[in-house]
């Protein structure tokens, strides 16, 4: 619900609007009161998709979007479209620049653990409360 509140008040208050996982608006875009603009929704709004998530597939989207992939099982019908998970993506994909990983990449998603860098004085498995005592 917030993804799509931010593209529709991103365009109609003509200010930059992120969401992720939003429904898409471009086919819906005329039923609002103010009606939206497709240059609106394209100048204003940016849109993370992940694949198989079945939130943004209830419309078309904008010009500006990124997709994602989604490693959810393919029986989970709503597992693609869970914040946290497309979070982890974005940073196994695009890099964190050494800034802490959630540990529920790991424990609840799969991801590999983290590399110890040489800035760090906890392993992964310790500051997760994964290490045994």
């Amino acid at each position: 619900l917030g993804g799509g509140l931010s593209i529709i008040t991103g365009a109609i208050a003509g200010v930059p609007a992120v969401a992720l996982s939003g429904p898409n608006a471009m086919l819906s875009r005329k039923s609002f009161d103010p009606q939206v603009s497709a240059e609106q929704l394209n100048s204003k709004t940016f849109n993370i998709i992940p694949e198989r998530d079945v939130v943004p597939m209830i419309d078309d989207p904008a010009q500006n979007y990124q997709s994602i992939r989604c490693e959810a099982d393919f029986a989970d019908f709503i597992g693609c479209h869970d914040s946290t998970r497309s979070l982890c993506e974005i940073l196994y994909t695009c890099g964190n620049d050494n800034r802490p990983i959630p540990c529920e990449c790991h424990t609840l998603y799969n991801y590999p653990q983290p590399v110890q860098t040489a800035a760090s004085n906890r392993t992964f498995a310790e500051a997760c409360g994964l290490a045994e005592a």
